[in-house]
């Protein structure tokens, strides 16, 4: 029995990354350098958000008001939800995106 793509079946990996590439377009290998640029923004993006959970966290543990507790939870939610799509479009830039 033959195996691969000799014999016309495929994968279900090859077939996912032939409808993300027809979506998407083909995948681009990423250079060293982005790499490096890539593992530092997640790096920045992991402290910065470790940073904002501890603000924020000593901030509701002093809150004697539980409506004020809960609104600096949400804005711990915001803050953090800016800061994760910030990190995104930065690695999207990196990538050569159009972001």
């Amino acid at each position: 029995m033959a195996t691969g793509k000799s014999d016309g079946l495929k994968s279900s990996f090859d077939l996912a990354m032939e409808r993300l590439a027809a979506r998407e377009g083909p995948l681009r290998a990423l250079s060293a350098a982005q790499k490096s640029a890539l593992a530092e923004i997640e790096q920045k993006t992991k402290a910065r958000i470790a940073e904002l959970e501890i603000l924020y966290g000593q901030k509701v543990a002093q809150a004697a008001d539980p409506d004020k507790a809960m609104a600096l939870k949400q804005e711990l939610q915001d803050r953090l939800a800016r800061e994760r799509e910030r990190a995104e479009a930065d690695k999207e830039r990196v990538r050569g995106g159009e972001s």
